[in-house]
C-alpha cells in the first residue's frame, strides 16, 4: 500500500497549531532536536536554518538517550521538542518523546511511517519518505520535512522575508536532485573501485553540510561498511585534525553554498596540496543553485547526503559488502 506522506500543506498548518499552543503558555521559545544516528542528522537542517534566520527561537541538537538522563531545564511549556527515527522504534528516542510531553513541552515525531510507537508520543507526528528505497520522494525524507518545518516556524515566529523563495524551492528539489544523481553515478563508481580497499576515510564539512559529514562516517563507512572513520568539522580541521593528511589518506569533503562555504574552500584547498586522495561532493556541482539565492545553502545538505549515499552504495558494491550487512545492530541485545 502506498505511504502517504506528509504535505507542505499540511506542516504549514502544524507549525500554526505550535504557534498558537505555544502563546497560550507565554510564547514559543526553545526547540530540541532529538534522535539517535543519522536520525539526528537528519534534522541538523532545521537546526541550521533557524539558528542563523530566527531572532526568536533558540535550537539545540541532543541526543535520545543524553535527552532522557540530562533532559535540559528549558524542555517546558515554551518549548518544541521534535524526534526522529526511522522505523518509529527506537527505544530512546520514544523515551525522549514521552519525557517531553511529562515536561509539558509540544513534541512534533517524525517516521517512516504513521502507525510506530513513537508516533503515539507526539501532539503531532510527520510522515517521510525513504528516498533510498523510493530512488526518489526527495522532497519528502525526514530532512526535507524537517527543513521544511523549519522555514514554516521562521514564517509564523520571525516573519520570514524569504519564505515564498523556500517554498519554490521545495517545488524543484524532488526533480532537481533525481538529475544531479543520474550525473553523479560515473563518479561514485570510480570513488568504489577506489577506495574498496582502504581501512579508513575521512569525511569533513561544515555549516549546513556538517551533518552530512557526520552522517556519512558514523552510518555509511563505520555502520554499514565497517571502514574506520571520523567526521572533522571544516573550520576545525587547522586546529588538530590536519596532521593527518598525506597523500595516502583519503578524505571526502562536502561542499556546501552560502555563508559557511569558506570554510569548505579553505579546507579544500589545503588538503588538495597536502593529501593526495580527496574525493568532492559539493552541493553547487549538484545543482542546488536552480534555488534562489537568500535560501540555497539551507537545501544544500539535501543534495549532498543523496549524493553521499550514492557514493556509498557505489563503495559496498566494489567492496563485495552490502549497505545493510550488520554484525551487532538489531542482533544482539545493546
Amino acid at each position: 500500500m502506498k505511504q502517504n506522506y506528509t504535505t507542505g500543506e499540511e506542516i504549514r498548518a502544524v507549525a500554526e497549531q505550535i504557534k498558537a499552543r505555544a502563546d497560550s503558555a507565554g510564547g514559543l521559545k526553545r526547540i530540541f532536536c532529538v534522535a539517535c544516528g543519522g536520525s539526528l542528522g537528519g534534522l541538523y537542517p532545521l537546526e541550521y536554518l533557524l539558528r542563523c534566520e530566527s531572532k526568536e527561537l533558540n535550537v539545540y541538537s541532543i541526543s535520545s538517550n543524553e535527552f532522557v538522563y540530562a533532559t535540559p531545564a528549558g524542555v517546558d511549556e515554551n518549548a518544541l521538542v521534535v524526534t526522529c527515527s526511522m522505523t518509529g522504534t527506537t527505544p530512546e528516542t520514544v523515551e525522549a518523546a514521552l519525557r517531553a510531553r511529562e515536561r509539558g513541552a509540544i513534541v512534533v515525531t517524525m517516521s517512516a511511517s504513521a502507525d510506530t510507537p513513537l508516533a503515539e508520543q507526539g501532539q503531532f507526528h510527520l510522515v517521510y519518505a525513504n528516498s533510498h528505497e523510493l530512488h526518489g520522494g526527495y522532497d519528502a525524507t525526514n530532512m526535507a520535512l524537517a527543513l521544511r518545518l523549519g522555514f514554516e516556524l521562521l514564517r509564523v515566529c520571525d516573519g520570514y522575508a524569504h519564505y515564498e523563495e523556500a517554498m519554490a524551492g521545495f517545488e524543484v528539489l524532488d526533480a532537481s536532485i533525481g538529475k544531479a544523481l543520474a550525473r553523479c553515478k560515473r563518479r561514485a563508481d570510480q570513488f568504489g573501485r577506489e577506495h574498496k580497499d582502504d581501512k579508513v576515510i575521512y569525511t569533513v564539512g561544515s555549516g549546513p553540510s556538517a551533518s552530512v559529514a557526520y552522517m556519512e562516517s558514523i552510518c555509511m563507512l563505520i555502520e554499514m561498511e565497517w571502514i574506520n572513520s571520523s567526521s572533522i568539522h571544516a573550520g576545525e580541521l587547522f586546529h588538530g585534525p590536519f596532521e593527518i593528511a598525506d597523500f595516502d589518506t583519503p578524505f571526502l569533503i562536502f561542499m556546501s553554498e552560502g555563508k559557511a562555504r569558506a570554510l569548505d574552500e579553505r579546507a579544500l584547498r589545503f588538503l588538495q596540496k597536502y593529501a593526495g586522495r580527496v574525493t568532492v561532493i559539493d552541493a553547487k556541482e549538484m545543482g542546488v543553485s536552480i534555488i534562489a539565492p537568500a535560501v540555497e545553502e539551507y537545501f544544500s545538505p539535501l543534495y549532498n547526503w543523496e549524493a553521499a549515499f550514492v557514493f556509498s552504495q557505489s563503495l559496498a558494491e566494489s567492496k563485495n559488502h552490502p549497505l545493510f550487512q550488520r554484525r551487532y545492530m538489531f542482533k544482539v541485545p545493546y
